[in-house]
């Protein structure tokens, strides 16, 4: 099952599990403008930003997913959540600190997938659609059968890059709700460093992992150990914020 896209931006009410998607271009006014008011990057952020090298509009479509994950933050945690350090768990995964809801990312290009759980750990992952992949068949065929020993929602075929992309995106979405890192996880699951030395999905890891409408341009997927059963990706508003922060006592 795909979960649905959502055009409209969300109300107040905050649920449990959200998924937004955000454009980065469309919104940059906003969330550059939304930072200068109301500053929620922490200083290790800034100092990220500052030691980022390449261009410039690079650097500021990095710092603008990261406003805009702080600002989704803040609607499901509170003030509290503004400019407090991330903590990076031994797999490479951000987290708050113990008590605040889990969130992940994935920033491509111009765009941004932000989740946030006060279920469970979760992970996503967006890439665009259209890509040339240069790698073996043999690779190919791996990343499908890795992608689905943790269930399928279609059928995959190692043959259409496209297929081979969504492969990636539910493994890399598995991993970061694992917390245990895309590298180990394909090692695991045989996709490198040899063939036959798989770990079923039963042994130990027990995932949802499900599809995601970003859009037509990109592929999205979603993993947690329970995700709810009607999750639609929200869209991030563009030029105003009214109502999205819920007001709090």
């Amino acid at each position: 099952m795909q979960a649905g896209h959502k055009k409209q931006g969300a109300a107040a009410a905050v649920g449990d599990f959200e998924v937004f998607f955000v454009d980065l271009v469309t919104s940059a006014s906003l969330l550059e403008a939304e930072e200068k008011v109301t500053p929620r990057l922490s200083a290790s952020d800034n100092a990220r930003v500052a030691s980022m090298s390449g261009d410039s509009e690079g650097r500021r479509l990095w710092r603008n997913a990261r406003i805009a994950t702080r600002i989704v933050l803040e609607r499901a945690g509170g003030p509290e959540t503004r400019q407090a350090d991330f903590e990076i768990e031994p797999g490479g995964r951000p987290r708050l600190a113990a008590g605040s809801p889990w969130f992940n990312v994935s920033h491509t290009g111009g765009a941004a997938l932000i989740a946030v759980s006060k279920i469970a750990p979760v992970g996503v992952d967006l890439e665009r659609k259209q890509r040339s992949l240069k790698m073996s068949g043999d690779r190919r065929q791996r990343i499908i059968a890795s992608a689905e020993r943790f269930g399928a929602d279609q059928q995959l075929s190692a043959t259409h890059d496209a297929d081979v992309v969504m492969a990636w995106v539910r493994l890399e979405a598995a991993a970061k709700a694992l917390g245990i890192g895309i590298g180990r996880l394909l090692t695991e699951q045989g996709v490198v460093g040899g063939k036959g030395k798989t770990r079923p999905q039963g042994a130990g890891y027990v995932l949802d992992v499900r599809n995601l409408d970003a859009g037509d341009d990109f592929v999205a997927a979603i993993a947690a150990e329970r995700l709810p059963e009607k999750l639609q990706v929200l869209t991030f508003p563009a030029d105003d914020l009214a109502g999205f922060i819920p007001r709090r006592s």
